[in-house]
């Protein structure tokens, strides 16, 4: 038996927050449902104790973490106890990273920790999403089913996740190419062009003059070129690494056109997935929306989930707390108060998770298709721009030299 912490919502709005004994949390959420009040919150009295972990420095990918979730659900529906799986896994590991951090994990587990507690421990590698599920599944003893769900959600995630780096792909490896082809223009051929518009001594254009000095300084002082460049670099990634500058550049993306239409549906497609696992696996849903806060992936979502977690634990419903939110389409909070009156919000999300990732699919497949005027249209500006600033001068040239 312990001591379960719960919170109920009241008719009138207010909360009501008190203690009960259980043998697991969900004896004890079967227990608060029967108070009078919806249950907002159930959760242990005493929290673990979170300590470092060496294994938590050692990197895994997410396709290796997919395995190795996969192999371990395969494994315990089996019948194979908890620690001989982790053992037989970090056996069979050819990742030395991977084997690693199972070892890690195997130690702490036998010394009498928790798995969710020794995942925790591993934060580095294991997202809050995964330790809550493997905390809640503790509690109800169905480790090997969640383990299940988590594959499918980790599988989810990682399409979702090549999907964005294939749809911007194509629009990367064009720009590369347009900026490749204009600094060997200025850097290869225009000097050789230099000494024969200097002999004229006629004016030059100033699109001409611009395009000399640029040449100039890529050829005379490169390294400024490219000390310039790294230093831009550097300062973004700095920048982007502090809270008010990562929320500025995740605010512009969303307002990019095309792309931001892009990454609104990727964000909301990944919250929804990620709600509803967590939510099929019993964690109670104000604990869903605070372990979300970090998983999304762009920082004004992160606003906005913790608004939202914020207005649920004050007593406002979901639907309405999601309405109030311009990150999400109308269509979410609709969607939720259908899922709070029929009472399977889990349902509701992974049917949202499942639309908003075929539209992600579908803006993928098409986003070629979409982005092919823009980029023609500053690719005809560039290369246009330089050709023009290169032809003007010569046709002057030929022109004089023919009267």
């Amino acid at each position: 038996m312990g001591s379960y912490n719960y919170t109920l919502r009241l008719s009138a709005g207010k909360e009501l927050k008190g203690q009960l004994e259980a043998g697991s949390l969900a004896e004890a959420i079967a227990k608060a449902r029967k108070l009078e009040g919806i249950v907002m919150r159930v959760e242990l009295a005493k929290a673990a104790l979170h300590l470092p972990s060496l294994g938590g420095r050692r990197k895994i990918s997410l396709k290796e973490r997919i395995i190795f979730t996969e192999q371990l659900a395969v494994m315990l529906n089996a019948g194979i106890t908890l620690v001989q799986a982790l053992k037989g896994l970090a056996e069979e590991s050819a990742n030395k990273n991977l084997k690693f951090v199972l070892e890690s994990i195997i130690a702490d587990v036998e010394g009498g920790l928790p798995f969710s507690s020794a995942l925790i421990k591993n934060r580095n590698n294991f997202s809050n999403i995964y330790c809550q599920m493997v905390k809640s599944a503790e509690k109800t003893g169905n480790l090997a089913g969640v383990l299940t769900k988590l594959t499918i959600q980790q599988q989810k995630e990682y399409e979702l996740a090549g999907k964005v780096r294939g749809a911007l792909m194509y629009p990367s490896i064009v720009g590369i190419l347009l900026v490749g082809v204009i600094i060997m223009v200025i850097t290869f051929i225009l000097p050789k062009l230099t000494g024969l518009f200097a002999d004229s001594g006629t004016q030059l254009p100033a699109s001409t003059r611009m395009l000399l000095a640029l040449s100039s300084f890529f050829i005379h002082q490169w390294y400024l070129a490219i000390g310039g460049v790294v230093l831009l670099i550097v300062a973004f990634k700095m920048g982007v690494k502090t809270k008010a500058g990562r929320l500025f550049w995740d605010t512009y993306k969303l307002k990019v056109p095309v792309f931001g239409s892009f990454a609104r549906k990727s964000c909301v497609a990944r919250f929804s997935q990620s709600f509803a696992s967590l939510a099929q696996a019993g964690v109670p849903v104000l604990e869903v929306f605070k372990t979300l806060e970090g998983v999304v992936g762009n920082a004004l979502y992160e606003v906005e989930i913790a608004k939202i977690a914020h207005d649920v634990e004050n007593g406002v419903k979901v639907s309405t707390a999601i309405r109030k939110s311009s990150a999400f389409p109308a269509m979410v909070g609709q969607l939720t108060s259908v899922g709070e009156q029929s009472g399977d919000l889990a349902g509701v999300f992974v049917v949202l998770g499942d639309f908003f990732e075929k539209e992600v699919d579908g803006m993928a497949k098409n986003l070629s298709t979409l982005l092919e005027p823009i980029i023609m249209i500053v690719m005809g500006v560039g290369v246009g721009f330089v050709l023009i600033s290169i032809l003007q001068p010569i046709y002057a040239l030929t022109s004089n030299a023919g009267g």
